[in-house]
C-alpha cells in the first residue's frame, strides 16, 4: 500500500474510532520490529471476559482473556504479553510487521443471567500503523528523499504532457473554427442586361 493510501485509511479509521470513543481513540505509528502497548481500561469491575480485537467490525480476535488467564491467537503466540491485573490490563505486541496495521479494540463482555445474553462494552480503541523500514537507496540517499525526487519528476512530466495536450487541442479548435466560418468567395456571374435594353429601345424607334 502506498504512503498516501495508508495515510488516507489511517485518517478514515481514526475518524470512526474517534466518534465511538473520543477520549481513548488514538493513532499509534510504529516501525517494523518495534513493540506497541494497548491499554484496556474499564470502571466496571464485574466484567467477566475481555477480547482484544482488531478490524473495523471488531470480529478478528487477537487475545481472549478472563480472570483465570489469557489465550492469544496462533498468529500472535509468543508476541503478546499481558501486564496488570484483570480487568485493567496492558497488552504488549512485539516484533510488529506491516500485517499488524489495523484498529485494535478492547471489548469487555458480561453474561446477563436474566436475558441469557452477553452484554458487550468497548473500552477504547487504538489504530496501529506499522511502517516497513526500507532503508536507503543505492546511491546512499534516504529512501524518502529518493521517492520525493521521483514523485517530483513524474509530476513535472505529467504536467508538461497535459499542457501540451491543451495547447494542441486549442490550436486544432481555432483552426477548425476559422475554416468553418470563413466566407466562401465564389465568383458570381452578374447578367448584363444593358445591351438587351438598348436594343429594345432602338427597335421601338
Amino acid at each position: 500500500m502506498s504512503a498516501v493510501g495508508l495515510k488516507l485509511v489511517t485518517l478514515l479509521c481514526f475518524s470512526c474510532t474517534a466518534l465511538s470513543d473520543p477520549e481513548r481513540s488514538q493513532v499509534v505509528w510504529k516501525k517494523a520490529g518495534e513493540t506497541t502497548t494497548i491499554e484496556c481500561r474499564t470502571s466496571d469491575m464485574t466484567q467477566e471476559f475481555l477480547d482484544l480485537c482488531r478490524g473495523l467490525c471488531e470480529t478478528d480476535k487477537v487475545v481472549y482473556m478472563d480472570s483465570t488467564g489469557f489465550k492469544p491467537l496462533p498468529a500472535f503466540k509468543d508476541r503478546v504479553h499481558v501486564h496488570g491485573v484483570y480487568p485493567n490490563v496492558d497488552f504488549s505486541i512485539e516484533n510488529l510487521t506491516s500485517a499488524d496495521t489495523a484498529p485494535y479494540w478492547c471489548v469487555y463482555k458480561k453474561w446477563d443471567m436474566v436475558t441469557n445474553k452477553v452484554n458487550e462494552k468497548s473500552g477504547g480503541s487504538v489504530y496501529l500503523v506499522v511502517e516497513e523500514d526500507r532503508g536507503g537507496s543505492a546511491d546512499g540517499k534516504p529512501a524518502c528523499e529518493t521517492d520525493q525526487q521521483t514523485l517530483l519528476l513524474v509530476t513535472v512530466v505529467i504536467s508538461a504532457v497535459v499542457l501540451f495536450g491543451f495547447m494542441l487541442g486549442f490550436f486544432l479548435w481555432i483552426t477548425l473554427k476559422t475554416k468553418t466560418f470563413r466566407p466562401s468567395e465564389k465568383s458570381r456571374r452578374v447578367p448584363n442586361n444593358e445591351v438587351y435594353e438598348d436594343m429594345r429601345s432602338t427597335l421601338r424607334r
